[in-house]
């Protein structure tokens, strides 16, 4: 098996993983390390947009976790945000960038939200941004992991509303 595929198919794997978690700084620690999977996936590939934003999204997911409980951290957050359309435009490779591009900026607002619903919501939104772009780089575990990425998420969404609503439930 090829390391692109090994690498390809442990980020399938962590990236299927992670929506599972019900605490948000797990679901950040998932995140880092479906993160350097996938972007040492995508090296190989030679897919430099999707490598680069896979680093930088690790980088802000461990930006993130401090987030909760110190708010100083929300601007050096927010200020890492600049970096997607740097990175965008160094390594430009037409629609695929647009794509992994989209998918940093809602990974960015999705870990920037203390609301886990909000915060589901956006990275779900995510998820369908890295559709686009591994449609268009050929990355089969790259789409394996967005759909199981995908299920997962809508499963923890779909159960998150519920558990909201049993406590908001008469008795």
């Amino acid at each position: 098996m090829e390391p692109s595929t090994i690498l390809g198919t442990l980020g399938l794997v962590t990236n299927a993983t992670w929506p599972l978690f019900k605490i948000r700084r797990h679901i950040l620690i998932g995140q880092i390390f479906a993160c350097i999977f996938m972007m040492l996936h995508f090296v190989l590939l030679g897919a430099e947009t999707g490598a680069v934003i896979m680093l930088v999204a690790g980088l802000q997911a461990t930006l993130a976790i401090p987030l909760e409980k110190n708010n100083k951290f929300k601007d050096i957050y927010i200020f890492s945000m600049l970096l997607v359309p740097l990175i965008s435009w160094y390594t430009w490779h037409g629609l695929a960038s647009v794509f992994s591009s989209a998918a940093l900026l809602l990974f960015c607002f999705g870990n920037l939200q203390s609301k886990l619903v909000n915060m589901r919501v956006l990275l779900l939104l995510c998820i369908v941004a890295w559709v686009g772009h591994n449609i268009l780089m050929g990355s089969i575990p790259g789409l394996l992991s967005n759909f199981l990425a995908m299920s997962t998420s809508l499963y923890a969404l779909y159960n998150l509303q519920a558990s909201n609503k049993s406590l908001q439930s008469d008795p």
